[in-house]
């Protein structure tokens, strides 16, 4: 999840463009958004998002918070911080000045909003960070998420079956310095040295969770590398979806691609044998947690500092009976 952690990914199924949409119409010259639910006695949530409208996955989370919080009776006002740190701290002081009660944050990254969460906390509102987490420095109320450790160790013995347990690997990274890019290469790191010592990476580059950017270290890489020379790529999010349509298209089958999260092109490229498999993690699955943690700490109950979802593995195997996640 997660951008940062997918930023610059074009919408890919009519299920996100609507999220997408719904979340444009909605937005003010200042970058916030009411939703429909809010209104004067309603209680207040601030969702202050690093980016909104560009990641789909992010697009469902928004779209899966204003509707669980419209039905736990929140009125959601989501801020966009268009990837600045200006305004993503200009957006924290908008929401303690509307006295929210609570605020949900998608940070861009581990630090920049150590700060402006200090300020929130000051002003006595909770804070709780959305699937991209924070440095020990921040005073969140809680973290909503993954695993971002373990979902990398799942890519390493993902890809280990992939290959037979030997053979070379070109890994993309997200956005580096966010929290999933950093979690997730400590995890298949990790995995591979300790488990399958015969798997090695021998590329390791950013790709910012981007396609474009997805699509042309792939035909790097393959042009650099000749069959039997590489193995597998991996990448860090689902726009690795572009890259397997490449190799499948150039006769490259051989090399096997594994991504992480899990729409609905991941998973027709998995049907089609094209990606060898992903870790779903579901932005709805994740939104709806996040909701029920913030309504149970303003109603004066607590919760638990790490919220995790479950991130289960999707290969040909099972694939069938796994509906996408968006």
């Amino acid at each position: 999840m997660s951008a940062i952690r997918r930023a610059g990914f074009r919408a890919r199924t009519l299920v996100v463009l609507i999220a997408a949409t719904a979340v444009l119409l909605t937005a003010t010259a200042c970058g916030s958004s009411q939703t429909a639910a809010g209104g004067s006695g309603t209680k207040k949530l601030g969702f202050l998002v690093y980016d909104v409208g560009v990641d789909p996955w992010m697009n469902v989370a928004v779209k899966t918070v204003e509707d669980q919080g419209a039905k736990a009776g929140f009125g959601v006002t989501v801020i966009n911080g268009h990837n600045d740190v200006g305004q993503m701290s200009a957006g924290m002081d908008q929401l303690i000045n509307q006295g929210v009660r609570a605020i949900l944050l998608a940070p861009s990254d581990q630090d920049s909003m150590v700060t402006a969460v200090k300020r929130a906390a000051a002003a006595k509102i909770p804070v709780f960070t959305f699937s991209l987490s924070m440095s020990a420095a921040a005073p969140v109320t809680s973290f909503i998420g993954a695993d971002d450790v373990d979902m990398g160790k799942e890519q390493a013995k993902m890809v280990a079956e992939a290959i037979g347990g030997t053979g070379t690997v070109a890994l993309m990274q997200g956005i580096l310095g966010s929290g999933p890019q950093l979690g997730r290469t400590k995890g298949i790191h990790e995995a591979l040295e300790q488990d399958y010592p015969h798997v090695k990476i021998v590329e390791e580059q950013a790709n910012n969770w981007a396609n474009d950017k997805t699509v042309s270290l792939t035909q790097d890489w393959l042009s650099k590398y000749g069959k039997g020379q590489l193995n597998a790529i991996v990448a860090q999010g689902p726009e690795l979806t572009a890259g397997a349509a490449i190799a499948a298209s150039t006769g490259r089958s051989e090399v096997k691609f594994i991504a992480q999260d899990y729409p609905a092109d991941a998973r027709a490229a998995i049907e089609k044998g094209q990606l060898y498999g992903t870790i779903n993690q579901s932005p709805a699955v994740m939104a709806q947690a996040a909701v029920k943690a913030i309504t149970t700490v303003t109603n004066g109950g607590t919760v638990e500092k790490k919220i995790l979802i479950d991130t289960p593995s999707i290969t040909r195997a099972n694939v069938t009976d796994s509906p996408a996640a968006y």
